[in-house]
């Protein structure tokens, strides 16, 4: 029997992907504006395509739409990440607390699966390969945590983890870009919380969350803070 073809994905899927890559990468920088007609133009997709996915991603906090100004990439500023890191302080915690009792051996499975990326390695003289390899990490850091919300079945914590979850690697992904290997040590230190969903014990997971949260923020917000192009209202990308 000749192998299947996987279904193709609907082409609102399509732009949906393709914009929120180009968000999260900073291809489109914060602040950037944007227009349904330009990015139709760029993908090659149709305008109800690429008006489904900015709708999406209006609702996800990645694209701000005003009225009568048009559509702007979210932009952040120093008080924003420090305020996505209060709440992050809160919400993972609970995600962990929650979903770590309740974890399928399934969804056990796939976390584990994405735990064996956590750790970045280090390419001697290749900054763009372990650039990459960190990027990998904060993804599979990531998907962890959606795991777990998941596992909650608490549908206000999904919505919640899904609705911040494209700003938290959107700032990891801007800050790597000066400072990856110490950052790529706070992403592998989560090793230790998979360490305690594989023994389902939440208590300790929840105690090593708090205190790895405040300092993977301070280091963020010293990394951000030294940019040239930083000010008062906004991050902006060179």
């Amino acid at each position: 029997m000749p192998p299947t073809t996987p279904p193709a994905l609907p082409l609102s899927e399509v732009a949906y992907n393709r914009i929120r890559d180009d968000i999260l990468s900073c291809r489109l920088p914060p602040g950037q504006k944007i227009t349904e007609r330009g990015l139709v133009a760029d993908l090659g997709l149709s305008m109800a395509s690429v008006r489904n996915a900015m709708t999406r991603l209006d609702q996800e906090g990645l694209l701000i739409t005003r009225p009568r100004k048009g559509t702007i990439v979210a932009p952040l500023s120093l008080h924003s990440v420090d305020k996505l890191f209060d709440f992050w302080a809160l919400l993972a915690p609970e995600i962990a607390r929650t979903g770590i009792p309740a974890i399928a051996d399934a969804q056990m499975s796939q976390l584990l699966d994405s735990s064996a990326r956590l750790v970045a390695h280090v390419v001697v003289d290749d900054d763009e390969a372990t650039r990459e390899n960190l990027l990998d990490a904060i993804d599979a850091a990531l998907q962890i945590f959606t795991l777990l919300a998941d596992a909650s079945g608490n549908p206000y914590l999904i919505a919640a983890h899904r609705r911040i979850n494209g700003e938290l690697s959107r700032i990891w992904r801007l800050v790597i870009q000066s400072e990856f290997e110490e950052l790529g040590g706070r992403v592998g230190a989560l090793a230790d919380v998979v360490r305690f969903i594989e023994e389902r014990d939440a208590e300790s997971a929840v105690a090593f969350l708090r205190p790895h949260i405040e300092a993977s923020r301070q280091r963020v917000m010293s990394t951000l803070a030294r940019w040239p192009s930083v000010s008062m209202t906004a991050i902006t990308v060179a």
